[in-house]
Order: C-alpha cells, then sequence, then structure tokens
C-alpha cells in the first residue's frame, strides 16, 4: 500500500509539477525510458548480457525514483551514458530540445491568455483621457536616432516618413491585425492594389490625419481622397502605441463586476456596425470601456451627468467624466440626438432598464460607455453587453511607460 502511495504521489509531483522537478529526476527519467525503449524492442535480440544489465539499470532507476535516492540515481545514470551512450535516439539533438521548449513555452503561454491573464492593446482613443489609443502627430521633421530609440522605448511611439514614389491616389483603407496585439492600417492605391503601405496605427486616426492634411474629402457619395505629386509627403508624423493592458479573466469568477471599473468585452451579437463617423471601432472583436450599468439598474443620462436608478452615479470613474473637469471633456455624459441616430439605444430624455433574469444569467446585461464621449461607440449606439460577453476588468496598465502605467482605475 504504501508503495503504491509512493508511486502515486511521484507520478503527480513529476507531471502536474514537471518545470520544478530537479534535474536529477529529469534525467533519471529520461535513461530509464531509453532502457524500456530498447529492452520492450530489441530485447529478444541483444545478447543475454546486456539484456540484464539494462534491466538491472532500470530497476536501479526506478527505485531510486520512486525512494527520492538522488546519489543512486546520479550513479546509474553516469553508468547507463558511458555504456549506452551510442545507442540510437540516447541523445535527443539540439534542434528537439529547441523544439520541445517552443512548444512548451506556446502551450503555457496560450493557457495563462485563456485563462488567467490577457494582454489587450487599445486601438482608438474611446477611453481617453483615463487610457490612451494609438494616436498620431503630424511633424515637420524626424527627430535624432537617439531621441527616436528613447520615444519607441518610454512611450512606444514610432516614426513614420512616407514619400509619394510617384502620382498616386489613395482608393482604400482599411485595418489589419498583426502580431496577435497591434493594429496598422493598410493604405491601398490607384493600381489595383499592388501598392500598399502599413501604418502602425487604427485606420480612424490616419482617417483624422489625412482630413487635417486636407487630403481626404467627405461627401455625401463616400469619401474622397486628393491625388498625390511625386515627391509630395503621403505621411510625416510620430506615432503613439495605444496602452496595453492586462485583462484579469480569473476576477469575475470570484465576484460580482463593479459599477464603475475599466472592463473589457468581446462583441459576439453586438451589432457594432452602427454609426458610419466611428467606423473605425465597429470592427473590434473585443472593446474596453467603463462599466457604468449593472443588471437592474434603471439609466438615463442628463448631460453630464449619468444618473443610475434616479440619483447621479458616484463611483469615482463615472463621477470624473460626468464633472466634465480637464483632462476631460467638459461634455461630460452625451445622450444621442435622436434625429441624428434614430436606432440608438440610450437617447436624449429616455431611460433604459438593464436585464437581470435570474433563471437566465448568461442573459444579464451591463452598460458600457467610454469615458470619451464624443468618440466612443458604445451601448448608447449599440445596446447593453451580456453576462457571456463579459471578459474581466482591465486590471494594469503595462506599457508604454506613460502616466498611466500601474493599475488601472
Amino acid at each position: 500500500m504504501m508503495r503504491l502511495l509512493l508511486r502515486l504521489s511521484n507520478a503527480v509531483v513529476d507531471t502536474c509539477l514537471a518545470w520544478f522537478t530537479p534535474v536529477w529526476r529529469r534525467r533519471a527519467h529520461e535513461a530509464r525510458a531509453i532502457l524500456l525503449r530498447y529492452i520492450h524492442q530489441y530485447g529478444p535480440e541483444m545478447p543475454v548480457e546486456r539484456r540484464e544489465d539494462m534491466q538491472r539499470l532500470e530497476q536501479t532507476l526506478r527505485e531510486a525514483l520512486l525512494h527520492w535516492r538522488k546519489q543512486d540515481a546520479l550513479q546509474a545514470v553516469q553508468e547507463v551514458e558511458q555504456t549506452y551512450a551510442e545507442l540510437p535516439g540516447f541523445r535527443r539533438g539540439a534542434l528537439t530540445e529547441f523544439i520541445e521548449s517552443i512548444f512548451v513555452i506556446t502551450v503555457v503561454f496560450l493557457g495563462i491568455r485563456t485563462y488567467f491573464v490577457q494582454p489587450f492593446r487599445i486601438p482608438t482613443n474611446s477611453m481617453w483621457p483615463s487610457l490612451n489609443g494609438i494616436v498620431v502627430h503630424p511633424i515637420d521633421q524626424l527627430p535624432d536616432p537617439a531621441r527616436r530609440i528613447w520615444d519607441a522605448i518610454t512611450l512606444g511611439s514610432s516614426y513614420v516618413d512616407i514619400t509619394a514614389d510617384r502620382a498616386k491616389q489613395i482608393k482604400s483603407i482599411r485595418d489589419e491585425r498583426y502580431m496577435l496585439l497591434f493594429t496598422r492600417t493598410i493604405l491601398s492605391f490607384d493600381d489595383e492594389g499592388r501598392d500598399t503601405i502599413a501604418i502602425p496605427a487604427a485606420s480612424g486616426t490616419v482617417i483624422d490625419y489625412l482630413r487635417a492634411q486636407g487630403k481626404r474629402i467627405d461627401t455625401p457619395n463616400g469619401p474622397f481622397y486628393l491625388p498625390y505629386r511625386e515627391g509630395e509627403t503621403i505621411m510625416r508624423a510620430r506615432v503613439d502605441a495605444g496602452d496595453m493592458v492586462l485583462v484579469n479573466r480569473m476576477a469575475y469568477h470570484f465576484r460580482k463586476p463593479q459599477r464603475g471599473e475599466t472592463f473589457v468585452f468581446d462583441t459576439r451579437g453586438i451589432n457594432t456596425n452602427t454609426h458610419a463617423a466611428l467606423d473605425e471601432q465597429s470592427h473590434a472583436t473585443h472593446y474596453i470601456k467603463r462599466l457604468c450599468g449593472l443588471p437592474g439598474d434603471s439609466i438615463r443620462i442628463i448631460q453630464p451627468r449619468l444618473i443610475v436608478n434616479g440619483s447621479p452615479a458616484r463611483e469615482e470613474g463615472i463621477a470624473r467624466v460626468g464633472a466634465g473637469q480637464p483632462p476631460y471633456h467638459p461634455y461630460g455624459y452625451m445622450p444621442l440626438d435622436p434625429h441624428l441616430a434614430p436606432t440608438g439605444y440610450l437617447l436624449r430624455g429616455n431611460e433604459v432598464h438593464l436585464g437581470n433574469s435570474p433563471s437566465l444569467p448568461n442573459l444579464r446585461e451591463y452598460l458600457a460607455l467610454g469615458d470619451n464621449t464624443t468618440s466612443s461607440l458604445d451601448s448608447r449606439y449599440w445596446g447593453p453587453v451580456h453576462q457571456f460577453n463579459v471578459l474581466g476588468p482591465a486590471a494594469f496598465s503595462l506599457w508604454p511607460f506613460t502616466s498611466h502605467w500601474g493599475a488601472i482605475r
């Protein structure tokens, strides 16, 4: 009975806690596995003396591992290495070790991302000034290399200096996700997509830049882009990276979401394609907003305040926006104009009631609003967020190293 318990406890340690297993145990396990493979595959064909010697060493290793006898295990491993090192497959190649390491790291990363903490890059300024999205700053000339390196490390900034190599005209602009965490804009020109430029920013900020430069004109029939002459600057700017935040995916397994905190949710079942002026935000698979309403709440906006259950919301994050003090917009919370957004969810003069079904907990409803109320595609347009969409609170701003670095309020 005691032997069985020892074997079970060792199996738990060597599998579930493999990363913390001492090196000598890993070496002993590998040597024993090789011996067993050769005994099973080639035992009948081996000379009797070699087979008996392998069986002796395998039994020594098994007992040493069972009773955690380090010296016995190391002596047996050394004997195996000296006697049978030339056997095919005895030593694993460097490539095999490298592939195995990459596989383990990938599995651990995906496990952490799926169940514990998920990094999330903010592409737009819907949560400004609490959190920054990607911002494009026009500049007259590029700074020196040392300054660019410093800005890249501390602010996550990159510099763009693109000049037209010939006469050309923008035909389309689209967002593209790359390296899992980043967003960039692809500009396609008038040679059927063969000439493209990638800019490390969300399309909305690039469009704002083109408007400011007088290169994009919005018409009732859609946008029109003025052509570039050969040698004309297409973009010369500093692009500041959006904040990278860590989302605590475990928190809501142990506590309920709290009004006023910043949270992240996915857009399954949410029709975000509701407002052309905020089109750059409509294609996102995940949003980060402030949680402004809980299941069962009644909510309306009396600008600049958010009214929850008949009284102005007192939670710190919501109150900061509603106060309209710099650096926040003086508008505070703005309801939608029913003439401009007739299909909106939270219109001027209306009150909404968030569902709180005890029998269908996954359909409980939350209200998500951006702090930058003038430039946020949020619940005012497309309605509540359901329980099954919620991932967790945004816990920490990891990078870049600006005033936002640290715990998120």
